[in-house]
């Protein structure tokens, strides 16, 4: 068996969701589970709703609503057409899930409150849209297809937003649930991101997490593979869309993938490679505009030394911190990561001397005024927005000859607040403005590749 996850811009019209069909046509002989996501831009809409609805904007959030019921209707109508009796079908389980949709955020436009909770009802409807449609829609076009809920299988904590799963518990659901839905047809249908608390209510895995559902889908079937679907020819020297002149990379390491995707790489989702580390299962990137590219693998197997991809993360915020006395390193990371701990803030990278630490975190997080709040009752704190992370990532990287001298030569000229090498010894990272970012980025590519 083999996983095929489906990201938005793979499902986000009717020429799109046919290449799917065809592409998992080619796959029958490895019994696939699919996984898709909800379709592009959709879940941005769904944030929209979500925010209007808190602010009690009941006229925005009828229009957003309004355009999701066309949009999805719009594209069932077009892809199921030839089929009446499905088509009718998928239209009134559309529209029921909109209905729910719609007296929900009505009812937290009247109170203005938005819970955690509420935000993952909202968020999380994206992706039962998208896979009644394409479910349908593979029936249409001559696969036989049975739509499973991702909800009845993953079970989290009850963090909503950005939930924790329990591995065990979802496994055990998994191995009982598509062996189950796979009798008699050709391909059962899931979705992404999606997943319930321990307490029942709908649940996601954060942002982008619909390849983490993969991963664990994965795990839980000991697939021989699964295979991600992007709009870009596997994992690249960096981010195509940002930097030209890129290259595929044939092969990284889970190490490696991991490393890539914490700092801002945007192909896989950091937490994907776990899963998949645990059975060894390889992780093929593919690009489902040119289905037959042959993408990029991540594997357990030791890779060439050297870098491997330019990232940049540019959602950062700078933090220096200073004691007016000498108390040493210990002391410093000790008071630092402890009102980050108490704070939930995550902190991304940091260095430390014997009175400093610098240390960057991901904007906008909810714990941020308070954890500077916390540090100034012990620290002198400047805090430097509008940042952004360059990371040269790659197998030992930090021992590649010159990268160091390279990348301080590529940031010439530019503000550089601090420079990062990871313990791992997989990365290098130098912190700058958000506004120069990708200019630096794209010296230092150009210079080391």
């Amino acid at each position: 068996m083999i996983l095929m996850k489906f990201g938005g811009t793979s499902v986000k019209d009717k020429n799109a969701i046919e290449r799917v069909i065809s592409i998992v046509r080619g796959r029958m002989a490895d019994k696939p589970l699919v996984v898709v996501s909800a379709l592009a831009k959709v879940t941005r809409v769904l944030c929209g709703i979500a925010e209007e609805a808190e602010a009690q904007h009941l006229k925005e959030v009828d229009e957003l609503l309004d355009s999701l019921r066309d949009r999805h209707t719009s594209l069932a109508v077009e892809l199921l057409s030839g089929n009446p009796e499905i088509l009718n079908t998928c239209v009134s389980e559309v529209n029921a899930v909109l209905d729910s949709l719609t007296d929900f955020a009505h009812g937290v436009c009247q109170i203005g409150e938005l819970s955690p909770r509420s935000y993952a009802r909202i968020v999380s409807t994206g992706e039962v849209l998208s896979s009644k449609i394409v479910a349908a829609a593979m029936n249409v076009y001559g696969l036989s297809c049975r739509w499973l809920d991702a909800r009845k299988m993953i079970v989290t904590d009850c963090s909503y937003m950005s939930a924790v799963p329990d591995l065990a518990a979802t496994e055990a659901n998994v191995k009982r649930f598509v062996p189950e839905a796979a009798k008699g047809v050709s391909v059962v249908l899931t979705q992404g991101f999606i997943a319930s608390s321990v307490e029942g209510s709908p649940s996601v895995l954060g942002f982008e997490g619909s390849d983490y559902s993969a991963a664990i889908f994965g795990m839980a079937l000991d697939a021989d593979r699964i295979e991600i679907w992007t709009d870009v020819d596997g994992i690249q020297s960096a981010d195509p869309r940002k930097i030209s002149d890129t290259h595929r990379i044939d092969r990284v390491s889970y190490d490696e993938a991991s490393e890539m995707a914490y700092l801002g790489a945007r192909v896989l989702h950091p937490l994907t490679i776990e899963p998949a580390r645990r059975r060894n299962i390889p992780v093929h990137v593919l690009n489902s505009m040119s289905p037959d590219a042959p993408g990029s693998v991540v594997t357990h197997e030791c890779v060439a030394v050297g870098p491997k991809t330019v990232a940049v993360k540019d959602d950062i915020d700078y933090l220096e911190i200073t004691s007016p006395k000498i108390v040493g390193v210990t002391a410093m990371f000790a008071g630092v990561f402890n009102a980050a701990e108490t704070n939930a803030v995550k902190v991304v990278l940091a260095a430390a001397s014997e009175s400093n630490v610098g240390v960057t975190l991901e904007s906008g997080q909810p714990g941020f005024e308070a954890f500077v709040q916390q540090l100034r009752k012990r620290f002198e704190v400047m805090v430097y927005k509008d940042k952004a992370e360059i990371s040269v990532v790659g197998n030992a990287v930090v021992t590649a000859p010159g990268l160091v001298d390279k990348m301080t030569a590529a940031a010439s000229g530019a503000n550089v607040y601090m420079m990062s090498q990871s313990p791992s010894m997989l990365s290098v990272s130098i912190v700058v403005d958000r506004s120069a970012a990708v200019d630096i980025a794209g010296r230092i590519h150009k210079v080391i590749f």
